[in-house]
């Protein structure tokens, strides 16, 4: 194995972590990205389908600023969020992000007259270049950027486990070359993570096969505050067949260029939901889908996994395909489009909790320790919005790094995770491989951790994954021992991660004992304002764990109301 040295490690090559390095690299700062995948081309940030307009960029209103950062705090993340934070990032999305990016050469979807073409109602969106396809060009634009600026990559590689001192600050982090098998210590003065929203830790995700939670594993493990855990947003309309497709949306939101969007039937052929009829205003597309959807399942018109369509027939498909990518999704079915509906189900989405950080620094509870962009737990998704945290967490290390201390190798520590990947890869029980427990931890969580709970689920839930943990762990079976290119081996080092995060998630779950947003108790269904707007920390004690609140201000909107059945709120 090796030991290197570098100014900032920076985990994840998304939009967070590579907006971070490039700013660190800007500043004099040594930023070396250490990447599951390739820099810009894996994780969520690269399946963005288009990008909101902020402030009063390209012809917004008053009105519409107003209405983007109501949509942003109410919701996009249901009063669960430093709304201060809110407003700085709306700022600068409108004054830096979108200048900086047309300077850049990302292209913006024009019109045949130049103007840059948007979305209908008070919540605007643009494309860069077609709406479902944003994020392809965008972290293009970012690895090229990365690239010119002679940033140091470490790709393919996973990172294992955060390194530490003595007093408990960060030392660094070891890794694994998933291809060469080869094992890195990285000893930095600090250490960012960016490793993303969306984990695949339901049997249908929009993860991609890279997230598995090991931001938040890592930093719980080194004892860092944890928030909002049980807070999982969900596609309503991605394709129910075939399975591989489970991310493919048919996105009911409004159209760019167009005044209609994809509408939504249920098993008998009922319409429940068009965004034109029940949410013109585009305020709070994700919950107020899932929501019409939880009713129709109630009524048994529609399951979680299937039994309900969506789709464009009552469009012209000229209409559909200029400014969008959908009707290619439909072509590639063998559907007729846009005749023909597609079968939809419901997928996890992004987590809008995570690590809990101070928002104007991205530092952790852990000295050294930084956390940027969805892995956090102030916001829920949006590409913008983790770029942001790149930003604001290059400045964050920028005033710190001048008095963080010099790392000595942790040698005992290095020498403790060798050892336990290497038991990993040696596994030679006679139960399940990696792959199938992974299989059976996600059904797990679809069937007692979806998109409706209850405490005696959550309960059975935390009883199945303690079996998985003390009994099928200890047991599974390796079939390839090779160190290079051993996927078997990387899924156990998942498994491990996702059995912990799976476990604070139930946790966090029971813990907030209300209904909010997409987040459905249906043993407690209230909104509950006077007791649960407020952030749920959660803290290691001793050999477990404790749960505080943490209310949040509410300087620039309220909910209006102390209690009410979530399904009849709006957000």
């Amino acid at each position: 194995m090796q030991v290197i040295t570098t100014d900032v490690a920076v985990i994840g090559g998304g939009a967070a972590g590579c907006y971070a390095a490039l700013n660190l690299a800007e500043r004099g700062i040594k930023p070396l990205i250490i990447c599951k995948g390739l820099v810009g081309k894996s994780g969520a940030s690269l399946f963005a389908g288009n990008l909101v307009i902020s402030g009063r960029a390209l012809g917004n209103s008053e009105e519409n600023a107003r209405n983007t950062a109501e949509f942003l705090i109410k919701y996009h993340n249901q009063f669960l969020i430093d709304q201060k934070w809110a407003q700085r990032c709306g700022q600068w999305i409108e004054k830096v992000y979108y200048p900086e990016l047309e300077e850049a050469g990302l292209y913006f979807r024009r019109d045949d007259s130049g103007e840059v073409v948007t979305s209908p109602g008070k919540i605007r969106s643009i494309a860069a270049n077609v709406q479902g396809n944003s994020g392809v060009p965008f972290m293009d634009l970012r690895r090229k950027q990365v690239i010119k600026a002679g940033i140091a990559r470490m790709e393919e590689t996973v990172a294992t486990s955060l390194l530490s001192n003595g007093d408990g600050s960060v030392a660094g982090v070891f890794c694994l070359n998933t291809i060469t098998g080869e094992y890195t210590a990285v000893i930095a003065r600090a250490v960012i993570l960016a490793t993303g929203y969306s984990d695949r830790l339901h049997t249908r995700s929009t993860g991609t096969r890279e997230m598995s939670a090991d931001g938040i594993a890592m930093a719980w493990r080194l004892g860092a505050t944890l928030v909002n855990m049980e807070m999982q947003w969900w596609h309503t309309n991605d394709l129910a067949h075939p399975p591989c497709w489970q991310r493919m949306q048919i996105y009911p939101n409004p159209m760019l260029g167009s005044e209609k969007s994809a509408r939504m039937l249920n098993s008998a052929g009922e319409e429940f939901f068009n965004q034109q009829q029940d949410d013109p205003l585009a305020f709070g597309p994700y919950t107020v889908q899932l929501k019409a959807l939880v009713k129709q399942v109630r009524a048994g018109k529609a399951r979680y996994e299937g039994g309900y369509y969506a789709g464009f027939d009552h469009c012209d498909a000229a209409e559909v395909e200029t400014y969008t990518t959908y009707g290619k999704t439909f072509r590639q079915l063998g559907l007729p489009f846009p005749a023909t509906l597609a079968e939809t189900a419901v997928s996890s989405h992004y987590r809008q909790g995570g690590i809990d950080v101070d928002t104007s620094t991205m530092r952790s509870s852990i000295p050294g320790l930084y956390a940027a962009g969805g892995v956090g737990g102030h916001s829920n998704g949006l590409i913008g919005l983790a770029t942001y945290d790149g930003r604001v967490v290059a400045e964050g290390v920028a005033k710190d790094i001048a008095t963080a201390r010099i790392s000595s190798v942790p040698q005992a520590q290095i020498e403790a995770e060798c050892r336990r990947l290497d038991r990993l890869r040696a596994s030679s029980g006679g139960g399940s491989s990696p792959c199938r427990l992974k299989e059976q931890l996600r059904a797990v969580m679809w069937e007692k951790v979806g998109v409706e709970k209850n405490a005696s689920d959550l309960k059975s839930a935390l009883d199945d994954i303690e079996r998985i943990r003390l009994e099928l762990l200890p047991g599974m079976k390796i079939s390839n021992t090779a160190r290079t290119v051993n996927y078997e081996w990387l899924d156990a080092i998942d498994l491990v991660n996702m059995v912990d995060v799976c476990e604070l998630v139930i946790h966090s779950s029971l813990e907030r004992k209300e209904s909010r947003g997409p987040f459905i108790r249906q043993d407690f269904p209230l909104t509950d304002n006077d007791n649960w707007l407020a952030a749920n920390v959660l803290r290691k004690s001793g050999n477990g764990m404790k749960f505080e609140k943490r209310p949040y201000d509410l300087p620039l909107f309220a909910p209006g109301f102390s209690r009410k059945d979530n399904l009849e709120v709006s957000w």
